[in-house]
């Protein structure tokens, strides 16, 4: 529950007098049940009782912000959220030089009063920067049950384009506003826990909380065969037309659903298949730079693909979505 100024929002369902569901929240909290009872029925079978598995997700939030006296000259903007005529924008993104970029002071004001406001309402958006497109920005909470997450993204983003027009901007949060550059997605950063705080796709610690080599393959081979046969469905959980714009066209990922695990995960189930049960172990890797004045550092083997659609990104997977 949020309150805001002197309302109280309090998050519910929709269902007809008969019980049918009016919403997309049932359905959700009816999964999220269906996926408790499976999960908590394997994990017995592979030697952890627990009461519950739910998933956690974090939701990357990205939206365009251009000034209102801008947005109050094209019709299309206004009526429809995005641009449908005109020329190509003068200026691309073949640069980096909007993504690597500081906050201009402008956005960042906007930006900082979003996160004020959300944090008041007990929503923790962790960070905040560039895009890739010009006037593209993005904001990311901490994880969180999936449904609370659902209901606090569409609080930000009611936020969002209310605490822009006070700074003089609009907030675009079409999927694809302007042709010719990356359209906004909301990458869901997803991953299934127990009430004790374990996380299934963290291979070190579920073996360890397991006691044994078996759980983390097995979890992970069904995550996969799920994406296999079902990736007709995930692909419909995303199609509206706005992202359809987006999806496959100028930017990635694909429209075609498929996953990645990176070369570390996929050598460990490759050596599962062939009996060898082995411990997970993800391999880091050491960059040297070449620079005395710098130090070698390590980075993670799980490579979170941007061309895919459902990579894991080391205790996740992100739908790109």
């Amino acid at each position: 529950m949020w309150v805001r100024g002197d309302t109280l929002f309090v998050p519910t369902i929709f269902v007809s007098y008969y019980g049918k569901a009016l919403d997309e929240k049932t359905p959700l909290l009816r999964a999220m049940q269906a996926v408790s009872k499976a999960g908590v029925r394997l994990l017995k079978l592979l030697g952890h009782e627990c009461k519950s598995v739910f998933p956690n997700i974090g939701l990357e939030q990205e939206f365009f912000l251009i000034p209102k006296s801008a947005f109050k000259k094209r019709p299309d903007l206004q009526l429809a959220g995005r641009t449908v005529m005109g020329c190509d924008a003068p200026r691309g993104q073949e640069l980096c030089d909007h993504y690597m970029s500081p906050l201009n002071a402008a956005a960042l004001r906007c930006m900082k009063e979003m996160q004020h406001e959300c944090f008041k309402m007990g929503i923790p958006l962790k960070t905040r920067h560039r895009e890739v497109a010009p006037n593209q920005y993005e904001c990311a909470p901490f994880f969180g049950l999936a449904t609370a997450q659902i209901d606090e993204n569409l609080v930000v983003m009611e936020l969002m384009e209310e605490i822009a027009d006070k700074h003089n901007l609009v907030c675009l949060l079409a999927e694809k506003p302007f042709k010719g550059i990356n359209g906004s997605g909301k990458h869901n950063n997803f991953s299934l826990g127990t009430e004790s705080g374990l996380n299934l796709f963290n291979g070190p610690q579920l073996q360890k909380v397991a006691g044994n080599n078996d759980a983390f393959p097995v979890i992970m081979a069904a995550v996969v065969k799920a994406v296999h046969a079902h990736g007709d469905l995930m692909r419909m959980s995303i199609v509206v037309p706005g992202n359809d714009f987006r999806l496959g066209a100028m930017e990635a990922p694909p429209a075609i659903v498929s996953t990645y695990l990176g070369e570390s995960l996929t050598t460990h189930l490759e050596e599962y298949k062939k009996g060898n049960v082995l411990s997970y172990e993800p391999i880091k890797r050491k960059v040297e730079l070449g620079v005395e004045s710098v130090a070698a550092f390590t980075v993670p083997a799980e490579d979170r693909n941007r061309t895919s659609p459902f990579p894991y990104g080391g205790h996740r997977f992100e739908f790109r979505a």
